[in-house]
This record gives structure tokens, C-alpha cells and sequence, in this order.
């Protein structure tokens, strides 16, 4: 049984929560934020404790989830490797590539697992579509194009520390949402963003809230291609029409193609002739998506969790639990088109 601490109470603290009580292999020993109320509301909701030091954690932890804000995320991580933890940290791992380069410099030689929380690298559809992408079903894929959208940016009124530039500016749509879609593009084909033939637009479309001036993008447009593979188009929105909000999908190759909205719920489209067909993938609901999450999206912490804590316990990787190489290389993609849009 792996005892697992969190360090984060906010939204992912408390779905990483849920994914370690219904793990089978896992045992949240507590949390802590420097929040002391809200740590209490989520070990309360947990049945575990809050420490009232991260050291006290890493003491009754065999490894530490890190999901407190991004600014914070290298010093716990490099913390809990000191005390010879496994980490699992949100992403982005860090806030600069100095950090995550030390970041990963650490974990090369740490006695523990380190994984980054690029948990939609577990939905279904995504399984499916490397699959399809990695068998040739395609062809040769010549375009992708990827797409998150929220509207967070409209319905948020208060500012938080989401809105600031203190996050290095990798909180905004690009650093929250797009990131996501980088590793999505690097693990799907198997080769990183060709930097030099990224074209860049970052826009903040809410300018200001609760009278602070916003800091960082809410829209954010990229265009590109993958080293050796496909070119491809990304948007990253915390500010589009709730009728717009969602995650898509579609690559078009020299054989076929394949897409995917979120809106349809699990079903993956396919087409190597004329028609189009729909394969649904379906599975047990272990875990409840929040409302606007895509489908699936709660399990995929359970899925991510296992993985980690089989490598940590059983010594057995998987080929879908991102590393802190894989962090590595988002944030470099990350901090560069961040450069390129200006905002570095």
C-alpha cells in the first residue's frame, strides 16, 4: 500500500483526493496548504488530517502529490525528492525551463518515480487515437489540429492568482490549457513541436477583474509542426461561448482521418473511405467529471494514479504516465511560445 500526501487543497487537490481513496493501492495519509481552513475542509471531506508543515507530510508519505500553484510547484517537488519521495506535479512543473531543468536533473538520480499530471493522456479517446495514429491506420498524417476551450475567463469575476503574471505567465489559457494540448501533440506522435516553425497569438480578450488588470492570456493560437510528422493548429481558450467549450480533435491523413468533439461524449470518428464510423468507447464511470469536464476526465486521475503507483510500489511503467522529461519538454515548447507571443 503506497501512503500518499497532497499538498494543494483547491480543485485538483480535492479530485486527487477522490483518486487516491478509490485507488486500491493507495492510502492518503493527508494534506496541506498554506490555506489551514481550506486543508481542514478537504481532510475533513477526506477523512484524513492536515499537516501543519509540508515536512510533516513528506515524513508520513511515500509519495507527494503536488497541486498547489505553479510558482510553488519546483520547491515541493525538489523537497519531497530530498526526503527520498516519488512526486506526481501538476503541470506545468514549473515556471521557467531553469527550474524544470533542475527539476529534471533531480529526478534522473532520485530513488523515487517522478511523474507530471498530464492525466488527459488517459482519456479514452486519446488511448485510441495514438493507437490509430501508431498502427498507420491514418497513413501519414499531414495535419492535426487540437483544441480547449472554457469559458472561465467570462464566468470568473473575482481575480486570482490565475490572473497574475507572478506565475511566470504560465497560468493563462497557454500554461493551464495549452499545455495540455503540447504534450497531447508530443505523446500522440511521438516527437516534440518543431519550435522554429511556430507562429504565435496570445490575446486577452477579459482585460481586467474585480479591478486588477488581468496579466496573462485567456486565447491563445498556435500553428507549427512536429518534428518529422504532421504540421498543426492549437487553441487554448478560458474565454469562448459556453456553446463553444469543449476538447476536439481531428487529424487528416494520407489513408484517413479521424476526429473527435467532446460534445459527442466518448466516441471517436473514424474515416479510411467514404463514410465516416463511430466507435464508442465506453467503460466503467468510476469516478464523477465535474460539470464542463470531458468525459472521463475524473477517471483519468484514477487511471494516472495507478500507473504512478504501480511504478513507485511494483516497479512497472507504463508507456502513458508522463515523466519529468516529458515535463521537461512542454515546458520548453511552453516558454518559448510564450517568448514568441510576447509575453517573456
Amino acid at each position: 500500500m503506497m501512503r500518499v500526501g497532497i499538498i494543494g487543497a483547491g480543485n485538483i487537490g480535492h479530485m486527487h483526493a477522490e483518486a487516491v481513496a478509490a485507488c486500491e493501492n493507495t492510502l492518503l495519509t493527508g494534506v496541506f496548504d498554506l490555506d489551514r481552513e481550506r486543508a481542514q475542509s478537504l481532510a475533513r471531506a477526506s477523512g484524513t488530517v492536515a499537516f501543519a508543515s509540508p515536512d510533516e507530510l513528506y515524513k508520513a508519505s511515500d509519495g507527494v502529490v503536488v497541486a498547489s500553484p505553479n510558482r510553488t510547484h519546483a520547491d515541493y517537488a525538489r523537497e519531497a525528492v530530498a526526503y527520498g519521495r516519488s512526486v506526481l506535479c501538476e503541470k506545468p512543473m514549473a515556471v521557467s525551463l531553469l527550474q524544470a531543468a533542475d527539476m529534471r536533473a533531480l529526478a534522473a538520480v532520485a530513488p523515487g518515480v517522478c511523474a507530471v499530471g498530464f492525466n488527459y493522456r488517459y482519456l479514452n479517446v486519446i488511448r485510441e487515437a495514438r493507437n490509430r495514429i501508431g498502427e498507420g491506420m491514418l497513413g501519414r498524417v499531414v495535419h492535426v489540429d487540437v483544441a480547449f476551450k472554457r469559458a472561465s475567463a467570462l464566468t470568473r469575476q473575482h481575480f486570482t492568482w490565475r490572473d497574475s503574471a507572478a506565475e511566470g505567465h504560465t497560468s493563462g489559457a497557454l500554461g493551464d490549457l495549452g499545455v495540455h494540448l503540447i504534450d497531447m501533440l508530443h505523446h500522440l506522435f511521438r516527437s516534440p513541436v518543431d519550435l522554429a516553425s511556430c507562429q504565435v497569438a496570445l490575446r486577452t480578450k477579459v482585460a481586467a477583474k474585480g479591478g486588477h488588470a488581468v496579466e496573462v492570456d485567456d486565447h491563445a493560437f498556435v500553428s507549427g509542426r512536429i518534428e518529422g510528422g504532421p504540421s498543426f493548429t492549437l487553441t487554448a481558450s478560458k474565454a469562448s461561448q459556453p456553446e463553444e467549450t469543449g476538447f476536439t480533435l481531428a487529424a487528416m491523413g494520407s489513408r484517413g482521418d479521424l476526429s473527435h468533439d467532446s460534445q459527442d461524449g466518448p466516441v471517436l470518428h473514424l474515416r479510411t473511405g467514404i463514410d465516416w464510423e463511430q466507435v464508442k468507447l465506453l467503460g466503467p464511470s468510476r469516478l464523477d467529471d465535474p460539470r464542463g469536464e470531458v468525459t472521463g476526465w475524473g477517471d483519468s486521475f484514477l487511471d494516472q494514479l495507478h500507473d504512478w503507483a504501480g511504478a513507485v510500489t511494483a516497479s512497472q511503467r507504463s508507456g502513458t504516465l508522463a515523466d519529468f522529461e516529458d515535463g521537461y519538454q512542454a515546458q520548453q515548447v511552453l516558454q518559448e511560445l510564450l517568448r514568441i507571443g510576447g509575453r517573456m
